[in-house]
């Protein structure tokens, strides 16, 4: 029962050294899915608000949502992010990520765009 467990958690703990060089990836795309998955409701949100004006404002205001805003978003929010990732340790970043995939696929799911 010891060898098992030692060679479980030998495979958790290369696995996460493995991710760990790709962390920064990883958490941009977890926040990009996290975009996409919020994007139609942020844009039909403006779209309402804009609705009314001028063809120029309404160009403005999607390109400072879509371009800017959620761009801001996925880089400011990338490495707190890494942060939040690592916060049971390196050992754990590969559960953590599994986790973090599951629950954005269950957050897709319920919004029916899977």
């Amino acid at each position: 029962m010891a060898n098992i467990l030692n060679l479980l958690n030998s495979i958790l703990v290369n696995t996460s050294q493995w991710l760990h060089g790709y962390l920064y990836n990883l958490s941009m795309l977890i926040m990009v899915c996290l975009v996409s998955l919020y994007a139609n409701d942020i844009i039909k949100l403006t779209k309402g608000l804009v609705a009314q004006r001028h063809f120029i404002i309404r160009v403005i205001c999607f390109v400072l949502i879509t371009a800017f805003g959620f761009g801001f978003v996925v880089v400011w929010l990338s490495p707190l992010l890494i942060k939040a990732l690592l916060f049971f340790g390196t050992k754990w970043l590969s559960v953590t990520l599994l986790a973090a995939f599951f629950i954005l696929g269950t957050i897709a799911d319920r919004k029916n765009q899977l």
